[in-house]
């Protein structure tokens, strides 16, 4: 009689755990599948927008095939390149005063002693 309850117990014991495994298991199974369409739908929303990104990237060459200067014309083109090497030099020019500017200001703030906290006062 003893072993029969045993047996018994055991039997609704793996039942139950066999129902609460099963349960986990469906719910992780659903969850799974409605990542994995939204996943298809991120990747439906991508590749529209790849293919948008693809279109303007060559409107963007074609814009830019076409704006690029003939070199036909000696003097113009000659023209052309010391315009272009101007505009360096006044980029060059301008970030050399900045650099320079930024020096001074941290020149002074590194000799003005409030802002030195290790030197001995």
């Amino acid at each position: 009689m003893v072993w029969l309850i045993t047996w018994t117990v055991l039997v609704i014991g793996a039942l139950v755990l066999g129902f609460f495994l099963y349960r986990d298991l469906l719910r992780k199974a659903s969850a799974l599948l409605k990542e994995v369409a939204r996943a298809a739908q991120v990747m439906e929303q991508l590749s529209q927008r790849t293919e948008a990104l693809t279109e303007a990237l060559q409107k963007a060459e074609e814009m830019r095939a076409g704006a690029k200067p003939e070199f036909t014309d000696v003097v113009a083109t000659r023209r052309h390149v010391k315009e272009v090497f101007s505009q360096r030099r006044r980029k060059k020019q301008e970030r050399a005063r900045q650099h320079t500017a930024h020096r001074r200001t941290w020149r002074t703030i590194a000799v003005d002693p409030r802002f030195d906290r290790w030197r001995k006062k």
